[in-house]
This record gives C-alpha cells, sequence and structure tokens, in this order.
C-alpha cells in the first residue's frame, strides 16, 4: 500500500499524524507492506505561496499511491475556504472520485450512504455579478450527466448486493427539481432491474431526513445525489454520537484510486489543545484496508476503536476525560492485546 497523506488544516494536523502508527501496527502484525508520503498541502501553503493543488498533483498521485488519507481542510484565515475547494474538489474532480462511501454505524445496524461526489451543486458551474463590492447576482448550476449518474448508481447497487445487502431507497427532490429528480429516478428504476436481490423504494430528501431522525432502523443503502448525500450524511453522523465518529471513502471504480476522510472538518474551535478525536480517522484507516482487500485488520481495528471509545481515555466529545494522545495509546495497547497469534512454521 502506498498512501499519500495531507494533513491539511487544524485538528488534521493532530489526528492524522496520531492516527498512522496503528496502521503502522497493524501492517507489522498482518505482514502487509505499506510506505507513505506526508504531503504539505494546506493553509500554510496557500497563504505562503499561494498554490493549493500543485501542477501536475493530479497526474502524479496515481501513478505514485494508491490512495490518499486526507486529515481535514479549513482555516479561519481563509473564509472563503479557496485553498480546501481547490484541493479537495481539485481532487475529486481531476481523479474521478465520483462515489463517495459514508457509512452510519448505528445499533440498528450500518446505513451505506452512497453520494455522488462530482456533480449537482457541486460541478462547478455557475458565476456572480458584483457592484460596489456586493453580489447582485449569483447562480450555482445543479448538473447531471446521465452517463455519470448511471456510473454511479449501477456501482453502488453492485456494492450492495456484493456486501449483502437488500434494501436500497433512491433520495431525491423531483416534486420540486424535477429535470434532475426525474433523470435520477429513470436510472435507478432502470437499473435495480439488473438487481433483484434488492428491494428499492425512492423518498424525498426533506421526508427522508424526517424519517432517518426518527427511526433509522429500516434504511440499509441509501443513494443521492452530491447536495443530498452532504447533508443527510452529517445527519447520520450525528445519530452516530458526532462528526468525531463520521469516515468516508471517495473512490474511482474504474481505477481503484481511493480518498479517505473523517467528515469532521478541521475544528478550529479545538485545534492545539490536544483533545481532537480521531476516531474518524482510525476508521477511514480500517475503510482503506477494507478497500486493499485486508478485511482481517480492519475488522481488528475497528474492534480496538469501539472498546477504546468506551473507556476513560476517550476524548471529551464522547463522553470521555482523555487526549489524543492518551486514546491512541489504548488503542495501540489494545491492538496488541487483540492481535492474532502468529502460526508456527512448518518443520523443514
Amino acid at each position: 500500500m502506498r498512501i499519500a497523506v495531507i494533513p491539511g488544516d487544524g485538528i488534521g494536523k493532530e489526528v492524522v499524524p496520531a492516527a498512522l502508527p496503528a496502521l503502522t501496527a497493524l501492517c507489522e502484525t498482518f505482514g502487509l507492506p505499506l510506505s507513505y508520503d506526508v504531503l504539505d498541502w494546506g493553509a500554510d501553503t496557500w497563504l505562503a505561496t499561494g498554490v493549493g493543488l500543485p501542477d501536475g498533483a493530479v497526474e502524479r498521485l496515481p501513478r505514485t499511491y494508491d490512495a490518499v488519507l486526507l486529515g481535514a481542510l479549513g482555516d479561519p484565515r481563509i473564509p472563503d475556504m479557496a485553498h480546501g475547494r481547490e484541493i479537495l474538489l481539485g481532487l475529486r474532480r481531476g481523479l474521478d472520485l465520483y462515489v463517495n462511501h459514508r457509512p452510519v454505524v448505528l445499533d440498528s445496524g450500518v446505513i451505506d450512504i452512497y453520494r455522488e461526489n462530482t456533480q449537482g451543486l457541486y460541478a462547478g458551474v455557475g458565476g456572480s455579478v458584483t457592484r460596489s463590492g456586493s453580489v447582485t447576482v449569483a447562480i450555482d448550476e445543479s448538473v447531471h450527466t446521465r452517463a455519470a449518474v448511471e456510473d454511479f448508481v449501477r456501482y453502488c447497487l453492485r456494492r450492495l448486493r456484493d456486501d449483502g445487502r437488500r434494501k436500497v431507497t433512491l433520495v431525491h427532490k423531483s416534486n420540486a427539481v424535477p429535470n434532475t429528480g426525474r433523470l435520477w429516478q429513470d436510472v435507478f428504476r432502470r437499473e435495480l432491474t439488473a438487481f433483484p436481490e434488492l428491494t428499492g423504494s425512492e423518498e424525498y430528501v426533506d421526508a427522508f431526513c424526517y424519517h432517518l431522525v426518527r427511526d433509522p432502523s429500516p434504511y440499509e443503502g441509501v443513494l443521492a445525489s452530491s447536495l443530498f448525500g452532504d447533508i443527510i450524511s452529517d445527519i447520520g453522523a450525528a445519530l452516530m454520537g458526532g462528526l468525531g465518529l463520521a469516515a468516508g471513502a471517495s473512490v474511482c471504480p474504474e481505477t481503484h484510486f481511493a480518498l479517505f476522510e473523517p467528515v469532521h472538518g478541521s475544528a478550529p474551535d479545538i485545534a492545539g489543545k490536544g483533545i481532537a478525536n480521531p476516531y474518524a480517522t482510525l476508521m477511514c484507516l480500517a475503510l482503506m484496508l477494507d478497500h486493499f482487500g485486508h478485511g482481517a485488520p480492519a475488522d481488528l481495528l475497528r474492534t480496538c476503536v469501539r472498546e477504546a471509545a468506551r473507556g476513560a481515555t476517550a476524548t471529551p466529545d464522547i463522553g470521555g476525560h482523555g487526549t489524543t494522545d492518551l486514546f491512541m495509546d489504548t488503542v495501540l495497547t489494545l491492538l496488541d492485546h487483540h492481535r492474532p497469534a502468529r502460526r508456527a512454521s512448518p518443520p523443514a
């Protein structure tokens, strides 16, 4: 596994370095090859050089690495998030990471939320008219192509079926946004016919959010466009216990290249205090291990992280009294305690 590590800004520069020893420990235990390089892309570099995503980065990354681990982007010194859009959206579009997977882990089960990652209102199509320093007209276009929606829906349905899911819900707003809504409905209904193992349903996004908060148990797989998926996955994170617990993966199925990032953002209000929760970053590492086909170490990591989260060394956002480092010390101790016994070598 060759990984490009981008700690980024705020607590990203705390939770990513803290979590990486867990990945190293797992690779040593299971005999997995691993190498990574840390890239200093973020607010500090932007303010010093005016560069967010270096020239040629999109071409070099898939030639050199298999995945990216991104901590967080966002800095009060750059209030318009120009550097974050250039880096994150540049990577999503440039690497065609059109499938975003954000699992929501609840007592009632796991809801796999799949969000289209490159089109819709995040396509970057639009503009504004400014007079006397004030924006007087602002336009952001929601753009979807049938080919992209088909690729996304087909991949997600296949993943859900292969993962043993039985129900899938399309979230849209065709009553108020009929053109893109009908496109999504038409593609979903047509593609679903090739997956008889799945029972499909459709909900308007506002009704879905209401039902998700009241009772998430009926949902297994959820498909949505970029904006709707962004919003409902954050609601899912709240149901889990907070943004500090939510992990995400952005994937290009054709190249298998992927970017993994916690959902929590840079959290400047707690940056530098040593209490940032590395839970979501660790779960990103578990998703990464799954992505590379290493299910056993991924499951072990999840088990140890959840056990650590129930103890006193958990960070304050989830009810503990620990720090980032104390939480990680507990995780590493549990990984060592629960690691599988090495098989004895056969006699010569």
